[in-house]
């Protein structure tokens, strides 16, 4: 399947100061963004909003990953009631007055990073950023954020988010081991080491653990998270076999010192969507295999070291950096590896919105 999804922001305004404030916010933040107005001071560079404001707000929500209101907080808050479904789904909503002064993030503060977002437009417009959420107050790391971080939130880990935030916000203690050095943000944490893990989880205190390893746990006070930060972008000659295409992966995750459980998704050029070697793999690892276009690739092949042949084969001379790039939003970050016709390439997994 092909996905190139980018996160879309919505800026509303209602009044024509606060339709300049938000062309003025649109011009600053390094995002494609919409800004809505009412119909009587819509222009071209706006979009007229459909219906009452409510329920245009409304619908927004349903339909973008970041809504940025200036407006009265009521208004919001009745406009989104009747559709907040859940916090691992919903918008970041973020909510400022018409001079910018305040800017509250609203909803989704962690998982849809309206708390981060919410300090980044306070500082482009000179205004005060106004976060609730406990584990920030107290200045300590948060469960949601963690998993996030490293793009390993799994609905799993929700029954744990209000515990264990809580946990952290009222300072108890709340150890944390790490398989790797994904994560520096200890705040409010009690790091541990690999030698203390095993005794720490036959104690009582709650422990955060990430670990490319399935683990069973026994106690609920035991939040596991399994980071998958990395997209790998891939190319083969055609019907290559599994196993040979599956040894060089592993000859090239020995090589970048990764687990192949870090990997969140596999990428390539849509000619490969049915090559079996390529959906092998994906199915070892359980992650989702999805493709692009030549005409995608196009746009950010020229970045990377071109093969003639493969330009003449499929399109593009480069298959696995160019997908790795256009999946990642151009956070490559390795060469590319090529083994038996089979090449392969790392990217982040772009986790923020």
């Amino acid at each position: 399947m092909q996905n190139n999804h980018q996160s879309t922001y919505a800026i509303v305004a209602l009044t024509e100061v606060g339709k300049k404030t938000a062309l003025t916010l649109q011009e600053k933040l390094d995002k494609k963004s919409t800004v809505y107005t009412m119909p009587k001071i819509s222009d071209e560079r706006t979009v007229a909003l459909q219906g009452s404001p409510v329920k245009a707000i409304a619908t927004l929500f349903t339909e973008v990953d970041v809504l940025i209101c200036i407006m009265a907080t009521g208004i919001v808050v009745r406009s989104i009631a009747p559709v907040v479904a859940d916090k691992a789904a919903d918008p970041a909503v973020i909510v400022m007055d018409e001079k910018a002064t305040n800017v509250i993030s609203l909803l989704s503060g962690h998982l849809g990073g309206a708390n981060t977002i919410a300090t980044q437009i306070a500082e482009l417009l000179g205004g005060n950023p106004v976060i609730t959420t406990a584990t920030d107050v107290q200045n300590v790391a948060a469960l949601d954020t963690l998993a996030q971080s490293v793009n390993g939130w799994r609905s799993e880990l929700r029954p744990f988010i209000k515990p264990f935030n809580s946990y952290l916000g009222s300072k108890k203690t709340v150890y944390f081991y790490q398989e790797k050095p994904w994560v520096s943000d200890f705040r409010g944490l009690t790091v541990i080491g690999k030698d203390d893990l095993e005794n720490v989880l036959q104690g009582s205190d709650p422990i955060i653990v990430m670990t490319t390893e399935q683990m069973d746990v026994f106690r609920d006070d035991v939040a596991v998270i399994y980071p998958k930060p990395y997209i790998l972008g891939v190319g083969a000659r055609k019907d290559v076999a599994a196993d040979v295409f599956a040894q060089g992966f592993h000859l090239f995750c020995q090589q970048e010192g990764i687990h192949p459980n870090e990997i969140s998704k596999i990428v390539s050029i849509d000619v490969k969507k049915e090559e079996h070697a390529i959906l092998e793999l994906a199915k070892t690892l359980s992650c989702p295999f999805e493709t692009f276009t030549k005409e995608q690739l196009l746009v950010v092949a020229d970045k990377y070291p071109q093969s003639e042949f493969v330009k003449k084969t499929v399109g593009v001379g480069s298959v696995a950096l160019a997908s790795a790039d256009v999946a990642s939003g151009g956070q490559v970050l390795t060469d590319r590896f090529a083994k038996d016709g089979c090449t392969y390439a790392l990217a982040k997994y772009p986790v923020q919105r």
